[in-house]
């Protein structure tokens, strides 16, 4: 589905010459009131923060919620092939002409000052879901969360926090501990936490500031817990999951955060109820593109699959996943933009020892930070930390090369995988 009016009315918008980035919270609120104030005409909020398995826990959450009847609607970034998939409305996407149209009036009301293309797209949509009936929004952060555009809204009923890591150093700190403050900056006075932070320092950041605040703190291992082996899930209630529609194993705690999620807004938000049996056996029906799964080459028959992690975190729970299916040898596709760490999160593959093959990106969203590394540089780290590295002029190209009897993985970036997805459905 090609989105021309949309196109045309982001090319206005970046055309102001904003920075792609600027993290402060001072012009969007201004923005807002002179649009009608829709950021305080929005349904229950949701709001989730952290460095992975954002998008996997509000697909989670959106399945479980669609199955008790109540109407979602969910902002999330980025979006993968158009700008459109960032606003889901309860009967769906947005249309081009709805979401242009939008863009218009926040880039009229705007009157040409510089704006950051995601401030806009965020104004943006919170006209749209203002403009539209719904019970519940889920609400993702783009980058961080203290500073981040969504955090302009007054009220939440619950904030999220799934597990937080390295990335973004640049614009968030440089260890795990700043980063969970940065995360730890949606926390309201009062509203409750639901928080699955794994790493140590993020999780003492992030009880701090949740006592700080007075936010009842439902933590992962201390106040709910999942055993992957036998989907025993025990919370304010003990229920049996599903094995998640989502493959991999950190995929069984994403669904878990998703249900004490559920059994925290159940108390909040008088149109949702608390998850059962049947509200739970939704989430073996999620699929969510671009989140480790299989994709089918129109004429190579072989085994492809595709995931958008970009982190060493995101690497790890990837290369966790394959190392759970039968054994095949493993060529890496990557595409990554230059502001990635791109050794570490090769080497996180390593013990999989797999042939590297860099590719470049040709498609970003225009409030994307960083730019495509060449494919020669990520051949070239590749062999600097012991792998088999390669390059081709595209992922087209690198399939047609790659040899039919080995798995194929094509990652590194989600915009890369927002490529791949146009042309290869899943299966």
């Amino acid at each position: 589905m090609r989105t021309p009016l949309t196109d045309a009315a982001l090319e206005r918008i970046t055309r102001l010459g904003a920075r792609r980035i600027e993290f402060d919270l001072e012009r969007l609120p201004i923005l807002l009131e002179r649009l009608g104030a829709p950021h305080r005409r929005l349904p229950p909020i949701v709001h989730v923060t952290g460095t992975n398995g954002k998008g996997s826990v509000v697909a989670c959450l959106n399945a479980m919620l669609s199955q008790q009847g109540v109407k979602v609607q969910r902002f999330i970034s980025p979006y993968l092939s158009r700008p459109t998939e960032q606003v889901l409305l309860a009967d769906g996407e947005i249309s081009d002409q709805a979401y242009a149209q939008a863009l218009t009036q926040v880039a009229d009301v705007n009157d040409g000052a510089p704006l950051p293309v995601f401030e806009a797209m965020t104004a943006a949509a919170f006209l749209c879901f203002a403009n539209s009936p719904a019970d519940v929004l889920l609400l993702e952060c783009g980058m961080g969360g203290r500073l981040d555009s969504t955090n302009v809204v007054p009220e939440v009923c619950v904030s999220v926090v799934t597990p937080v890591d390295l990335d973004h150093q640049a614009f968030l700190g440089p260890d795990t501990a700043s980063i969970a403050r940065e995360k730890a900056g949606i926390f309201r006075a009062g509203v409750p936490v639901v928080a699955n932070p794994q790493d140590a320092d993020a999780v003492a950041v992030v009880q701090g500031a949740a006592e700080a605040l007075g936010c009842p703190l439902h933590l992962a291992g201390r106040d709910w817990s999942i055993d992957s082996a036998t989907g025993a899930y025990e919370g304010i209630r003990r229920l049996s999951l599903p094995p998640p529609g989502l493959h991999g194993d950190h995929q069984w705690r994403n669904a878990a955060l998703a249900v004490a999620v559920m059994e925290v807004l159940s108390e909040r938000a008088g149109v949702v109820r608390p998850p059962d049996a049947g509200t739970v056996a939704a989430l073996s029906g999620v699929r969510l593109p671009a989140r480790f799964h299989q994709v089918r080459h129109p004429d190579i028959a072989r085994q492809i699959w595709v995931d958008g992690g970009h982190n060493v975190h995101a690497a790890t729970a990837a290369a966790a996943a394959l190392a759970a299916l039968p054994s095949l040898p493993l060529t890496l596709v990557v595409g990554i933009l230059d502001n990635r760490p791109v050794a570490p999160f090769l080497s996180a593959f390593a013990h999989l020892n797999p042939v590297v093959t860099g590719v470049p990106i040709l498609h970003q969203p225009p409030y994307a930070v960083g730019t495509p590394s060449s494919p020669n540089r990520i051949a070239a780290i590749a062999r600097e930390i012991g792998l088999a590295g390669q390059h081709a002029p595209s992922w087209q190209q690198a399939l047609e090369l790659i040899n039919p009897r080995r798995r194929v993985l094509i990652t590194g970036s989600l915009y890369l995988v927002g490529e791949v997805l146009q042309t290869m459905p899943p299966c």
